[in-house]
């Protein structure tokens, strides 16, 4: 259990530097182009920019429960989940390395 606790905390940490360069996507699309902040959703962002990434993970998982969170705006949610991510990450390490 430790093994996988401590292998599931480094996969959050080193996964951010992923979610930082979807921002970072994100935040140029949206100075370049007429979206604002809180005007591109999470599913613009799929369906104009990864559709093969949409389409597949519509296909997995139930769609009323994406259509509720894509409704969100892409940054936001982006930036709250890499932040997440990031701190989950630490505090699992801390607590799987003692």
């Amino acid at each position: 259990m430790r093994s996988l606790g401590l292998g599931f905390a480094y996969l959050c940490i080193y996964t951010t530097p992923i979610q930082v360069g979807f921002i970072i996507w994100q935040l140029f699309i949206i100075f370049t182009t007429d979206y604002t902040f809180l005007d591109m959703s999470t599913k613009e962002f799929l369906v104009d920019n990864l559709k093969f990434l949409h389409d597949w993970i519509y296909s997995w998982f139930w769609n009323a429960f994406l259509d509720f969170f894509y409704q969100f705006p892409a940054v936001v949610m982006s930036t709250l989940k890499t932040v997440v991510n990031y701190y989950l990450g630490f505090w699992l390490l801390a607590k799987f390395k003692t």
